[in-house]
């Protein structure tokens, strides 16, 4: 499933990359050093189905996933993860009519 992530503005990797316990998944100085500077934009990473390529609904903050094994963790659930979240989700329910502002004159 798709999920909003925080990058690590001098990696580029996911913040919880830094984490203890994940430093070892990856040969990057600064994610087995465990120090991070997290960019406070969430940045989405999408996911596809397999084999029709059909683009996977976003986990919602503050979800546990992977329940019950060693790489359970939990989704980002900070105020701007929130916001991205729900504007993607507005953005791409089919049924969500366009945002017409300023049209009326009013």
């Amino acid at each position: 499933m798709s999920v909003l992530v925080h990058l690590c503005r001098t990696c580029d990797h996911q913040s919880a990359w830094h984490e203890r316990g994940n430093g070892g998944y990856t040969s990057c100085r600064c994610c087995r050093a465990g120090t991070t500077e997290p960019d406070p934009a969430p940045t989405l990473l999408p996911t596809w189905t397999s084999p029709h390529g059909i683009r996977e609904p976003l986990w919602e903050p503050g979800t546990q996933r992977n329940v019950g094994t060693m790489h359970a963790s939990r989704t980002c659930d900070c105020a701007a993860c929130h916001e991205a979240a729900a504007a993607t989700t507005r953005r791409e329910h089919p049924f969500a009519a366009p945002r017409l502002v300023g049209l009326s004159g009013r």
